[in-house]
């Protein structure tokens, strides 16, 4: 299970390496007026979003218990530092959270309450788009269930 963790943090590294290169290779001009090639178009944050989707696939696949699912879900929660990235990619890092959905079934009841209390926290009502909405919200079914 560690390859899998490994895995997670590599994608971040080589994500944030990515961005690095394209700000060192970035005109000034660039996404001014609609020319050039801005970074909330470049390729990049597509294949960070198809590695994390393979890798929670897999993680998936290997029927993970409730700690390791749950070290997953954390891993792609929001984390220090990450509001030093570059803005653009700021959407992507939210986004990529939908990938937690397909987690969640593996947690017992105490963790998904534990994971939704502080994920409610850490996405007030007002500040939640549709994917932490949904997130929330199953980790509070799944709360119930188990």
């Amino acid at each position: 299970m560690d390859e899998f963790f490994a895995a997670l943090d590599q994608a971040y590294e080589d994500y944030r390496q990515d961005l690095k290169e394209y700000e060192k290779k970035r005109k000034p001009t660039d996404g001014l007026l609609g020319f050039g090639r801005p970074l909330q178009n470049d390729p990049c944050h597509e294949r960070f979003d198809e590695r994390i989707k393979q890798i929670v696939d897999e993680i998936c696949a290997s029927m993970p218990s409730s700690p390791e699912a749950e070290r997953a879900i954390r891993r792609l929660l929001p984390q220090p530092g990450e509001r030093d990235w570059p803005l653009a990619s700021q959407w992507m890092l939210r986004a990529i959270q939908r990938h937690i959905l397909p987690l969640v079934p593996f947690l017992t009841g105490r963790a998904a309450a534990a994971l939704g209390k502080e994920y409610a926290v850490l996405y007030r009502r007002w500040d939640r788009l549709p994917v932490q909405k949904e997130i929330l919200k199953a980790l509070l079914q799944q709360a119930k269930s188990s």
